[in-house]
């Protein structure tokens, strides 16, 4: 996961929490119309990336995503409306409602759809607006998986409820590695750069997909070159 900085709530829900506030059985997340909706997804890509918050996957737009709640709304019925609790997911929408045919079920065998209702706190779940987050989630160049240390708990079974290490995410990360690091023939210097370049998003905002396993194994890629030319310089 890449760590997400939130930022102030939407005008556009702030307004209609103002204006719904004498109703109080209105204010409810089920009760949002659409047009609310999309513009709480637009912001939160904007936020980060273009990426989805668990999976790094490409959003593209906000019609193709869907809002996630950290902390489920069955859990915490309170904080449905609280933005800094949203974050926009992968899937989204599919043409004509049509799931890819490789999904056993209605559901994305992985992410936002697989954590749904799970009950979570700060002993088996990492959220991604956690600071350290990114520290918390290994990512192997060898064959795409992410792993997280024996030692925390939390960060593992996020990796079990999220189901980060199923397989066509770990295909699809492998791929992105394999064509931005591994089969790049960088140097060390150029490895460096990007782990660097790669953790801020282009001028159409968008952040590279799965930018943040790219640059973890552009760091470990740069540091291997860098052992093996000192090899190589001793035995000249």
């Amino acid at each position: 996961m890449r760590r997400i900085v939130k930022g102030p709530e939407p005008e556009i829900l702030r307004k209609w929490k103002k204006d719904n506030a004498e109703v109080p059985k209105n204010l409810r997340y089920s009760a949002l119309h659409g047009t609310e909706t999309r513009a709480i997804r637009q912001q939160m890509l904007i936020e980060q990336g273009y990426l989805c918050a668990y999976t790094m996957r490409r959003i593209r737009t906000a019609d193709n995503c869907h809002i996630e709640h950290i902390v489920p709304q069955t859990q915490a019925p309170g904080k449905d409306l609280d933005y800094t609790n949203m974050l926009a997911c992968f899937p989204g929408r599919f043409p004509g409602n049509k799931r890819p045919a490789e999904w056993k079920n209605p559901k994305c065998p992985y992410g936002a759809m697989q954590k749904d209702g799970t009950h979570i706190d700060e002993t088996n779940f990492v959220s991604p607006l956690r600071e350290d987050v990114e520290s918390r989630f290994q990512y192997c160049g060898e064959d795409g998986s992410v792993r997280s240390d024996a030692n925390d708990a939390p960060a593992s079974n996020s990796i079990k409820i999220l189901q980060l290490n199923h397989g066509e995410l770990i295909d699809l990360r492998k791929a992105a590695i394999d064509e931005r690091v591994l089969d790049a023939s960088l140097s060390a210097e150029e490895a460096d750069e990007l782990a660097v370049a790669i953790s801020s998003p282009g001028s159409n905002g968008m952040l590279s997909e799965f930018c943040t396993a790219i640059a973890q194994v552009s760091v470990w890629y740069a540091n291997a070159m860098r052992s093996r030319n000192k090899l190589d310089a001793l035995f000249e």
